[in-house]
């Protein structure tokens, strides 16, 4: 016979894709590569004015200072891109608590104060009677008990006077 107990436990959690392009990848390498050209920009620029004439080079600096601009401008217009995505998913997020959740917690408030009456109820009408019936029947059989032993105890101190005499 074999012992299931020494099976290997297999992870129930799917694999992440190997070698796939994920959202966050694509965004780190599209981010590394705009960084790059920018800064690569910057060098041959910085480059042209170092090392070759500054009135000949002057409009060449000027053409890359656009273009770097451009980038800008376009860069400010992804950002702004990404602010209104941003505020429509707040935007939507408020409308899911007001609209789902709101009335998700009032029913349960409803509810909480309804078992809290149920709880009153209870314990007034039902477990307070019981208590104090369990009580008074204790008592009362603690009573008769002693009574029972005080009787017992006064025939036998009867029987020993009388057997004294």
């Amino acid at each position: 016979m074999t012992d299931t107990s020494q099976r290997p436990a297999t992870d129930s959690t799917p694999a992440a894709p190997k070698g796939g392009w994920t959202v966050k990848r694509t965004v780190t390498v599209a981010a590394g590569a705009f960084g790059g050209l920018i800064l690569l920009l910057f060098i041959i620029g910085l480059a042209l004015a170092v090392f070759t004439n500054v009135e000949a080079t002057a409009p060449r600096i000027q053409i890359i200072r656009d273009i770097f601009i451009i980038i800008m401008a376009l860069e400010f217009i992804l950002i702004v891109l990404a602010l209104a995505v941003l505020i429509l998913q707040v935007a939507r997020l408020i409308n899911l608590l007001q609209n789902e959740i709101k009335p998700i917690l009032q029913n349960t408030q409803e509810t909480v104060s309804s078992a809290k009456g149920t709880i009153d109820f209870v314990g007034s009408n039902v477990t307070r009677p019981i208590i104090r019936a369990g009580g008074f029947l204790a008592g009362t059989s603690v009573l008769l008990r002693d009574l029972g032993g005080i009787r017992r105890a006064m025939r036998r101190n009867g029987r020993e006077q009388h057997d004294d005499e």
